[in-house]
């Protein structure tokens, strides 16, 4: 049994399956199935979601509601008591937290799929870290500490779903729970990623820092597009999007002036190796070169149906998923480009 060939194998089914979380996650947030289940990690304390709401109690929204104030309160107090106490208290004001939730069943069942992969990708990176301490001799140390912290995160973000849940889908939560998720990412693709066979060191060589100032500039651009979507949901719950069917992009201010402003950049600054590196690297490397750029054009678009069209399902996940593949496959060039040898 080949311990480094399973630990491989099970770090690329936890990438994927972080992927595919991420297309999960964003059904769950274009259906609004968030609070499909009110309670974590079951489903109204059920293993799998009830077929009606027959099967609960008559009190049940107050029940839930109950369980959850009771959970938002520990953390409250958790994260006051480490000097966060400013949001401590908006997230115990937040009138949000005791709004019931009335069954619905395809809510549910959508969140609980969701829930379902975090379990499999989770199993998945329990897997990966077992073998990861049965060879640890054998790989570099920063490939091993990589991979420890990309499964300290992968459990610390399982949790944090669960105090999303209690908090009744606080929006800072939200936004550190998806970043947290390109945490997991960028960890396993450190660990994993094996030194490219290159001829020419010299052009890999001049484009590091390159790509390294790309994966920056990509992350800032979730961050951008985190804080965006955070100033819409605001103003979609206070019907205020939309002014005689006309998107009001006043009321969306800086937030969406960054995040329009830096996605044409981004997109300008990845054409400079589409035409540069053109002939000069090998077919595999220029291929996710010019994916990047076809991606960033895509989920461009996507981003311009979401705003035009009040955020219909497809423009809405395939923006979260593709901002998620850029991430991903940006990091993993900027590794190529550092972490290279050259063959004759």
């Amino acid at each position: 049994m080949n311990l480094i060939k399973i630990n491989r194998r099970f770090g690329i089914l936890t990438i994927s399956s972080v992927f595919l979380l991420l297309l999960a996650g964003g059904f769950v947030r274009s259906t609004g199935s968030g609070m499909g289940c009110p309670d974590w990690p079951k489903c109204y304390d059920k293993l799998y979601p009830p077929t009606c709401e027959c099967e609960l109690p008559d009190n049940y929204q107050a029940l839930y509601v109950e369980k959850r104030v009771k959970k938002a309160e520990k953390f409250s107090k958790l994260i006051a008591s480490l000097g966060f106490k400013k949001e401590a208290a908006l997230i115990s004001n937040d009138p949000n937290l005791y709004t019931p939730e009335i069954f619905n069943t395809r809510k549910a069942w959508t969140e609980y799929i969701n829930r379902i992969i975090g379990v499999l990708s989770g199993l998945f990176s329990l897997v990966f870290f077992i073998t990861l301490i049965r060879i640890r001799k054998s790989i570099s140390t920063y490939k091993f500490w990589a991979g420890i912290i990309g499964f300290v995160l992968m459990l610390f973000n399982g949790w944090l779903g669960s105090i999303v849940v209690a908090t009744n889908l606080f929006p800072i939560l939200i936004t550190i729970h998806y970043l947290a998720a390109y945490a997991v990412l960028a960890f396993f693709i450190i660990s994993l990623h094996q030194e490219s066979n290159i001829s020419d060191l010299n052009v890999f060589k001049k484009y590091r820092y390159f790509f390294l100032f790309f994966v920056m500039m990509s992350l800032l651009q979730v961050v951008f597009g985190t804080q965006l979507r955070h100033v819409t949901d605001e103003a979609v719950a206070q019907n205020q999007l939309y002014i005689n069917n006309e998107v009001n992009y006043e009321l969306m201010g800086m937030a969406f002036k960054k995040h329009w402003i830096f996605a044409i950049l981004i997109i300008l600054i990845s054409l400079i190796p589409v035409f540069t590196l053109r002939k000069k690297i090998n077919r595999k490397h220029y291929f996710m070169i010019l994916s990047i750029t076809l991606l960033l054009v895509v989920q461009y678009v996507s981003g311009v149906l979401n705003l035009r069209f009040n955020f219909p399902l497809i423009p809405q996940v395939s923006h979260i998923l593709f901002a998620g593949l850029v991430f991903g496959i940006s990091l993993y060039l900027c590794l190529s480009f550092f972490k290279c040898r050259k063959v004759e």
